[in-house]
C-alpha cells in the first residue's frame, strides 16, 4: 500500500466499524441509532483512529486545493496515523479511506494521496493526466501508465507529484505518482509516466449532514459499556492495593479521560503533574484549569532546567536514547512520591496499548523499575483513541471541561515540545519559544561530530541507530569515552561519598579504597582499578555518576533505607544509613545511558 520501509504494526484489534444506513463510525457490531449491523472499515494497522478537528480538515482542503482543486468534507471525518517516514494520516469518511495526508520532509509541505472514489468527487482541475482509450483497460487490470498512452496532462505536474488519471471521457480510473514532468509525459515515446497506486471505477459519493452528536448516539451503548468496565477495574484495583491513590495527569487526552473515569468511579483523588521543564504553556495552563474546575488538589513537581544541564553530558535525546524521560519525568516523579506519598502510591495513568508496541505488552497494572514505591494502573489500556475522544465529548456537557487546545492545532499527541518521538510535521505546527536554543545545541553537536545539515533538517538527531529509510546518512552515534576529570574541589568528596554504595570507604591523600577497588586522583584525573572486572565496572559507573549527577532523584526512590537525598542539586549518601547494598548503582541515567557523543 505504502512504501516498503513502512511496516505494518498490529497493537490490538482494529475496532472501527461503520453503519452504512446512518453513515456514522461505530465501535461495536450494531448501531446505537438504527440497530443495524455495522461493517468493517479497511484500515492500515494499528488503526488507532481519532476525530479530525477543524484545523485538520482545513489543512486537508488547502493541500488538496494546491494539488488538485476544490474538495468538500463532511463534519464527521476520522484520521488514522499510519507507519511512514514522518507523519501520515489516512483520512476517513463515508465508511472508507478517502486518501492519505502525508508530510514530506524534503519540501516541508504536506501532500495528499487520494483514493479513486475521492478523486472522482474532487474532479481535479490540476494534477491530472488523461490516458488514451488503449491504456484504460491495462490500467484497470493493474498496469501503470506509460508515456505513449498519455493524451494530455495538466502543465504544472512535476516528477514525484501525486496525480489523478482520467479516461478520454474524463472518468477517473486511477491515482498514482508521476514519474515524469507533464511535458515529458506528453512528448516522450517510452518510459513510465505514472506509477499507479489505486485503480478502479467507483460510484459517485455524496456528503451528508451527520454530526458528532449523531456519532455519540450511535456509540452510546459501546462507550457506556467501556466506562462500566473501567469503573469496575478502578474500584477493584483500589481495594487490592492498600495505599494512597492519585491520578497522574500529563495534560493529554488519555490522562483527562482517566481522571474523569476515577471520578465516575466515586473517588475525588489528588492529581499530580510533572512539569518536565519542556511543556508547552498550553499544557501547563490546561492542567491547572482542570484541577481548579474540578476542585481537586493539584500536586506539582518540576524538573527545572535539568534538561539543559543534562544535554551537555548525554547529547541530544533520541527515540532509542530517552535519557530525558528518566531525568526530566521519572526522577521528579520519584521525588514527588517520596515527598507526598512516602508509604507508596497507586497511580492511575492514561496509558493505552495502541500507543506503542511496548505499551501493548505492558498490561493494565505494572511497576516501573525506574520509579520505586509506585503501582501504575490504566483503566483505558484497551481503549482506542476514538473511545477516548467520544468519552471526552460526552463529558464536556457534564463538566464544561475541554481537552488541551493543542489537539485542535494539529497535534495528535501531547508531550514535551522537543520529544524525539514527535514527527517533523508537529515541529512545523508549533515551535516553542526555546526552539532556537535546541537548534543551537544540535548545531554544536553536529559541528563536533562533522555531521551535515541534513542531520538536523531531516530530524536525524531523533535516532541513535539510523533508521532504514535514511540509510547512508551519517548519524554520529558512536558513544564517546573520555577521561574522568575533577573540575571542582568538591568532586573528590562527592566521589568518596558515592563509593559508599560499594562498601566501606577508606581514604588517603590521593586514593579511595573500597574492598578490592582503588580510586586514585592525580593531576585532576581519576583512575579506577580492581582485579575484579565487574567491581571495576561498577566503580567506574559510581565515579561517573558522582561527577555528572543531574540531581534527577531516581536513585533516591531505589534506596530501601532512605539513605540518599538531593543535596545542593546532587545525590548524597547518608553514611549512617547506607548498607552498601548497591541497589542504586545501575539505576542512574548517567550510568545506564552514558554519553551519546561528547561535545564539551
Amino acid at each position: 500500500m505504502w512504501n516498503a520501509c513502512e511496516s505494518v504494526i498490529y497493537l490490538g484489534r482494529i475496532e472501527l466499524r461503520w453503519c452504512r444506513k446512518c453513515n456514522v463510525p461505530v465501535l461495536g457490531k450494531t448501531c446505537g441509532i438504527c440497530s443495524s449491523e455495522t461493517s468493517e472499515v479497511k484500515l492500515t494497522p494499528p488503526g488507532d483512529v481519532r476525530p479530525a478537528f477543524s484545523f485538520d480538515i482545513e489543512l486537508c482542503r488547502n493541500v488538496i486545493e494546491r494539488q488538485f482543486g476544490n474538495a468538500v468534507f463532511p463534519e464527521v471525518v476520522l484520521l488514522n496515523d499510519v507507519p511512514a517516514t514522518d507523519r501520515m494520516d489516512e483520512v476517513i469518511f463515508n465508511g472508507k479511506v478517502a486518501g492519505a495526508l502525508r508530510y514530506d520532509m524534503e519540501s516541508k509541505k504536506f501532500r495528499f494521496i487520494p483514493r479513486v472514489w475521492f478523486a472522482a468527487m474532487i474532479r481535479p482541475t490540476r494534477g491530472f493526466v488523461i490516458a488514451d482509450e488503449g491504456a484504460v483497460e491495462p490500467i484497470l487490470n493493474g498496469s501503470s501508465l506509460l508515456s505513449p498512452g498519455v493524451i494530455d496532462a495538466s502543465r504544472e505536474i512535476k516528477k514525484g507529484d501525486e496525480v489523478v488519471i482520467y479516461s478520454p471521457g474524463k472518468e477517473v480510473i486511477a491515482t498514482g505518482k508521476a514519474y515524469m514532468d507533464s511535458d515529458e509525459m506528453v512528448n516522450s515515446k517510452h518510459g513510465m509516466a505514472v506509477k499507479v497506486r489505486w485503480k478502479g471505477i467507483e460510484d459517485e459519493e455524496k456528503i451528508d449532514g451527520r454530526t458528532w452528536d449523531d456519532v455519540l448516539k450511535a456509540n452510546r451503548d459501546v462507550i457506556s459499556g467501556k466506562v462500566g468496565e473501567a469503573k469496575g477495574f478502578i474500584r477493584k484495583t483500589v481495594r487490592e492495593n492498600e495505599m494512597p491513590m492519585a491520578v497522574s495527569f500529563s495534560g493529554g487526552k488519555d490522562s483527562l479521560a482517566t481522571l474523569f473515569l476515577v471520578i465516575d468511579a466515586g473517588y475525588r483523588p489528588p492529581i499530580f503533574f510533572i512539569n518536565t521543564g519542556l511543556e508547552f504553556d498550553e499544557t501547563v495552563s490546561h492542567v491547572r484549569e482542570v484541577a481548579e474546575k474540578l476542585g481537586l488538589e493539584l500536586i506539582e513537581e518540576s524538573a527545572g532546567d535539568i534538561f539543559w544541564r543534562a544535554i551537555d553530558f548525554f547529547g541530544p535525546p533520541a527515540r532509542d536514547f530517552r535519557w530525558c524521560c528518566k531525568t526530566c519525568k521519572l526522577g521528579p516523579t520519584t521525588r514527588l512520591i517520596k515527598k507526598y506519598f512516602p508509604g507508596g502510591l497507586l497511580s492511575f495513568i492514561g496509558q493505552r496499548r495502541y500507543e506503542s508496541e511496548q505499551r501493548s505488552k505492558k498490561g493494565s497494572i505494572w511497576k516501573n523499575p525506574w520509579v520505586a514505591e509506585q503501582v501504575g494502573a490504566s483503566p483505558i489500556q484497551n481503549w482506542t483513541a476514538l473511545h477516548v475522544w467520544l468519552y471526552l465529548f460526552s463529558k464536556y456537557s457534564e463538566y464544561g471541561i475541554k481537552w488541551n487546545k493543542l489537539y485542535e492545532q494539529g497535534f495528535s499527541r501531547i508531550g514535551c515540545w522537543l520529544c524525539p518521538a514527535s514527527d517533523m510535521a508537529e515541529f512545523e505546527f508549533k515551535k516553542h519559544r526555546d526552539w532556537n536554543k535546541l537548534m543551537e545545541k544540535l548545531e554544536e553537536y553536529a559541528r563536533y561530530h562533522d555531521l551535515d545539515r541534513e542531520w538536523i533538517g531531516r530530524g536525524m538527531w531523533r535516532w541513535v541507530v539510523t533508521p532504514g529509510w535514511a540509510a547512508g546518512v551519517k548519524s554520529g552515534t558512536v558513544k564517546s569515552e573520555r577521561e574522568m576529570k575533577i573540575t571542582e574541589k568538591e568532586d573528590i568528596d562527592r566521589v568518596g561519598n558515592s563509593l559508599n554504595c560499594l562498601g566501606a570507604v577508606e581514604k588517603t591523600d590521593s586514593m579511595y579504597t573500597v574492598g578490592n577497588v582503588t580510586v586514585t586522583f592525580s593531576d585532576g584525573i581519576i583512575g579506577v582499578d580492581s582485579e575484579d572486572d565487574r567491581r571495576k565496572r561498577d566503580a567506574e559507573g559510581v565515579v561517573e555518576r558522582a561527577l555528572n549527577c543531574m540531581g534527577c532523584g531516581v536513585c533516591t526512590g531505589q534506596c530501601k533505607h532512605d539513605a540518599i537525598s538531593i543535596v545542593g542539586g546532587k545525590a548524597w549518601i547518608d553514611v549512617e544509613k547506607c548498607t552498601h547494598c548497591g541497589d542504586c548503582i545501575n539505576i542512574c541515567p548517567v550510568v545506564v545511558f552514558g554519553r551519546r557523543g561528547d561535545f564539551r
